[in-house]
């Protein structure tokens, strides 16, 4: 190498396969100290990225190499972004490179930066990451936040591996720097819920007495999830009462909706997986959920009691969106490039693919019944492609192709659909198409609202929402809709809050903005429209009547 630099000096910044540099070289796959020390010396850069931003200090594998590319490449060098806004401290701690965090901490890397994840819209912190206790320490004696973005915090992690003493005495570590044993993950669940049976007792009955000092207790009680966030949200078909869900569907509110909104009871699913629902219907008592594998009917007249429906009847693959017919006999499911109708009365099943003409969606397939139950509206998504259809539902549940419209207003980018409803009177149905997470546009664009004639599948109006529309700062999101009881208005549910619009024109009407990021809306003629919030929920009013 000497040699080589000696002969043809600007060797040393060369660019390779994927912009690589001799240095990057040195570094990764030679590990080899007195080369990266020779190039250094020589000149190399140690700010250069590759075409992902990824740098020297990225691949460094050994506590020098890492002492040494630091010093030279300073602040910037330890803040340069690689893959989901890795910087290198990202990168060690999650390959174990123990001495390498030790050295990127102590040139000064910030522990409190966060990155990406693949999984979710999630933002992680590098003590997020670890899995050894050694590093976590070092992290933490860093001043690395202990409240970190993930809903399954370090404590947590911690807690759960507590039976190796090491673990337990990270999480006295976390306890001392503040961590908060009550906070709940995304299944609702506590470190204290998730503490390995064989840690020390010593550290539950620590983590109860913080709790017990600050007045709280272990259970979630219904003055938190008045304020909590909620998810899913079905409305009795006559009553006024709703059933909202929380934690990925760890658990259930029934809610009493007059004369105001109140929480009644709250109902704790076993286990540990995502369970999306409820979906209720217009006149049916059986409301759906679904699991990772299986789909689950609660009745409203006993909640408690689950059934689960048959497998043959189901879906390859569980992962799709769910519908009943408005008499609530019919249970539409999707799963990838899959629809089923079951009829849940008579046990059978009708597939999509029996009609060769239905073409479905493989990302997404959102389905809704018509409110005379005979047509089912669906948003495809394949490949970034968005696309509505109308599939004729018969008595009996069979389905038969009457079109698609591909022709829709759209984004620059990939496109789903994320929400699909239709007008009182079925003449026309509304559907939210939106980019993928993740690819945010100029102003704060959420997406647009389509409404198309339920006959032909010809777009009415369609309406791009932004900041210019909604006058409030936002970005992409899983809109809800849902048409107002007189068919004039149509609600959208927005990270902002809930934007009435002109259900004639699209033309903005009203906005309510106080009740936080809308999750879900349901409405219910008897009723009116509620909406699932960040911060409980909400009754959303329509504009005043249209005048004559």
């Amino acid at each position: 190498m000497t040699q080589l630099l000696d002969e043809w000096p600007g060797l040393v910044n060369a660019r390779g396969w994927m912009d690589t540099t001799p240095l990057i070289e040195a570094t990764w796959q030679a590990e080899s100290f007195a080369a990266v020390q020779l190039l250094l010396g020589r000149g190399a850069d140690p700010l250069a990225t590759r075409v992902h931003g990824d740098n020297a200090l990225h691949f460094a594998t050994s506590g020098p190499i890492a002492e040494l590319l630091a010093e030279v490449a300073g602040p910037r060098g330890l803040a340069a972004r690689y893959l989901f806004e890795s910087t290198p401290l990202h990168v060690a701690v999650k390959k174990n490179r123990r001495d390498v965090v030790a050295a990127f901490l102590t040139a000064g890397a910030d522990p409190a930066l966060t990155a990406t994840r693949a999984a979710d819209d999630n933002r992680v912190t590098a003590l997020d990451l670890t899995d050894d206790p050694e590093i976590a320490r070092l992290l933490i004696d860093a001043s690395a936040p202990v409240q970190t973005p993930q809903p399954h915090t370090p404590l947590h992690r911690a807690c759960a591996l507590a039976a190796d003493l090491s673990w337990a005495e990270v999480a006295e570590l976390l306890l001392a720097r503040g961590a908060d044993p009550g906070q709940r993950d995304e299944f609702g669940d506590t470190a204290i819920d998730i503490l390995n049976p064989d840690a020390p007792e010593a550290l539950r009955a620590a983590m109860i007495d913080i709790l017990h000092a600050a007045n709280r207790t272990l259970e979630l009680e219904l003055h938190d999830v008045v304020v909590g966030a909620h998810e899913d949200l079905a409305i009795h078909p006559s009553l006024p009462e709703a059933l909202s869900s929380m934690y990925s569907g760890a658990y259930l509110v029934h809610w009493r909706l007059t004369p105001d909104l109140k929480p009644v009871r709250i109902i704790r699913v076993p286990g540990r997986q995502k369970i999306r629902g409820p979906y209720g219907s217009t006149k049916g008592m059986r409301t759906a959920f679904l699991a990772d594998e299986s789909v689950l009917l609660r009745d409203w007249r006993d909640l408690d009691i689950v059934d689960v429906l048959p497998a043959e009847l189901c879906p390859r693959r569980v992962q799709g969106y769910a519908a009943w017919s408005p008499n609530g006999r019919l249970l539409a499911l999707t799963g990838g490039e899959e629809l089923v109708v079951v009829d849940t009365e008579h046990g059978l099943r009708h597939d999509a693919d029996d009609d060769e003409e239905i073409v479905l969606g493989d990302w997404s397939i959102t389905p809704q019944f018509s409110p005379d139950g005979r047509r089912l509206a669906i948003g495809n998504c394949m490949q970034g492609t968005a696309w509505l259809s109308l599939i004729d539902v018969s008595e009996q549940g069979g389905l038969s192709h009457r079109y698609e419209r591909e022709d829709l207003p759209r984004t620059d980018h990939s496109n789903l659909v994320g929400s699909v409803t239709f007008s009182p009177d079925g003449h026309r149905f509304a559907a939210w198409i939106r980019p993928d997470h993740g690819q945010n546009r100029p102003n704060g664009y959420r997406g647009l609202v389509v409404v198309v004639d339920t006959a032909t599948g010809d777009p009415v109006w369609h309406l791009r929402i932004d900041n210019d529309v909604t006058g409030v700062d936002g970005g992409v999101w899983s809109a809800s809709l849902c048409f107002a009881a007189c068919g004039n208005w149509v609600a959208v549910g927005l990270d902002t809050g809930v934007l009435w619009l002109n259900a004639e024109t699209g033309a903005p009407a009203t906005q309510l903005t106080s009740i936080g990021a809308v999750r879900t809306l349901a409405g219910a003629a008897h009723i009116g429209v509620v909406a699932a919030t960040a911060r409980g929920l909400h009754r959303v009013p329509p504009p005043p009547p249209l005048s004559r």
